[in-house]
């Protein structure tokens, strides 16, 4: 991936950019963005590093806060540090060190307008890095044109002009020591005049200052920063860069698969359902019609007990009577030959051991007519009661074993 250091600069309202390799020993010179971007080609992924003077670096303490809610509160830890509302920075967090948190912050105007310049030009920003985090993990000042480039682990991070250099660190290194230092410049006159100035200003500072000289700046940027470390978070995620992929061959049977498994699913509920409803119907309508036909008995288990008097296994007598009798009497009804004869009710009384027979029939002479047919089945038939009710007479029969 392609990685270029950019830096806004404000008095000219203009984006620069200067590639970043390791291994050149020589500075490359910086461009503007809008020319660096129109020699690139469509929708190149690009790793930017944020210069150091347009973020900032905090170095906070939080005792007691765990990484799961630091999120949360190091805005308002760094609320009395910020110049605007800490809701105008983008706040990222880098480890710990000497138990103080390691923050920067960067405006969030400035990353969106950087981001809109890069999507007008086709330019994929894949991550936006501080620049001070590419340096190695050491108390370090690195010389980058006019002015220094400090990291003092858990102290201090960032780029000091070279005529300030002197007040920062008397704020600083106060009440600060360190065993190294190292200081590294592309020239051996600048690095001298910096140690020069350390030894006489702030003595027993360093236990040791080291130089080194004839490198550029840029082969100092080699550290590897957390995966999570970008100033490219939340809205400023960026996309998927997928779509150029093949896609997987098994992405739209596995939708198929999953729509028709729902389908499937749906179906079953509606028809387990509708089971359940017309299960809920016939022991309805079966309650009802035990009832009807063996009225006052109790019901323990309406299955068993329905089945125990249609197959003459609830007792003897249950079976020789109910069974017997609901046979015997259909045959007398079947071979009475009486015409427009109508059974409206039928019930069994388990004490009684005897049918409840109602019947509509046209006179008197038909009702006897059945009660002789339910006799020649070796029935005992009496008509109980019979009454006209507009040319139809309603009789009801007890009908019985014959003793």
């Amino acid at each position: 991936m392609l990685t270029v250091k950019v830096s806004w600069h404000a008095l000219t309202g203009s984006w620069m950019v200067q590639p970043l390799q390791a291994d050149e020993t020589t500075a490359t010179e910086a461009t503007g963005l809008h020319e660096w971007a129109s020699a690139q080609p469509d929708l190149v992924a690009v790793r930017m590093v944020l210069a150091a003077t347009n973020y900032s670096c905090f170095w906070v303490e939080m005792p007691g806060v765990s990484n799961r809610h630091l999120a949360r509160a190091l805005p308002f830890a760094l609320e009395e540090h910020l110049v605007s509302d800490p809701s105008d920075y983008l706040i990222v967090t880098s480890g710990r060190q000497a138990g103080r948190v390691r923050a920067y912050a960067a405006d969030r105007v400035m990353v969106r307008n950087l981001l809109d310049v890069c999507e007008a030009h086709h330019i994929q920003v894949r991550e936006l890095l501080p620049e001070t985090a590419l340096l190695a993990d050491e108390t370090l000042a690195l010389g980058d044109k006019d002015g220094w480039l400090l990291r003092l682990p858990g102290r201090f991070e960032g780029w000091i002009p070279a005529m300030a250099i002197s007040a920062v660190m008397e704020s600083v290194l106060d009440g600060w020591t360190a065993e190294r230092l190292l200081i590294a410049c592309p020239g051996l006159d600048q690095a001298q005049l910096l140690k020069t100035t350390i030894d006489t200003s702030f003595p027993g500072v360093f236990e040791d200052i080291q130089l080194k000289s004839g490198q550029q700046p840029a082969q100092w940027l080699t550290a590897a920063p957390p995966r999570t470390l970008s100033f490219l978070t939340g809205e400023f995620q960026p996309r998927d860069s997928g779509d150029n992929r093949p896609r997987a061959w098994w992405r739209p049977l596995a939708v198929m698969t999953a729509a028709c498994l729902v389908v499937l699913a749906v179906d079953l509920a509606i028809d387990n359902y509708r089971m359940r409803q017309q299960a809920s119907d016939v022991y309805g309508q079966s309650l009802a019609l035990y009832k009807k036909l063996f009225p006052g008995e109790r019901i323990r288990s309406l299955e068993r007990d329905f089945r125990a008097k249609l197959s003459g296994t609830d007792g003897a007598a249950v079976s020789t009577g109910f069974v017997s009798l609901i046979n015997r009497t259909a045959k007398g009804c079947a071979g009475a030959g009486v015409a427009n004869l109508q059974v409206t009710s039928i019930r069994f009384s388990d004490r009684q051991q005897e049918l409840i027979v109602e019947v509509q029939a046209q006179n008197l002479n038909d009702l006897q007519t059945l009660r002789q047919a339910l006799e020649k089945q070796g029935l005992l038939a009496e008509v109980s009661s019979a009454n006209n009710d507009k040319n139809i007479v309603k009789g009801r029969l007890k009908v019985g074993e014959s003793s």
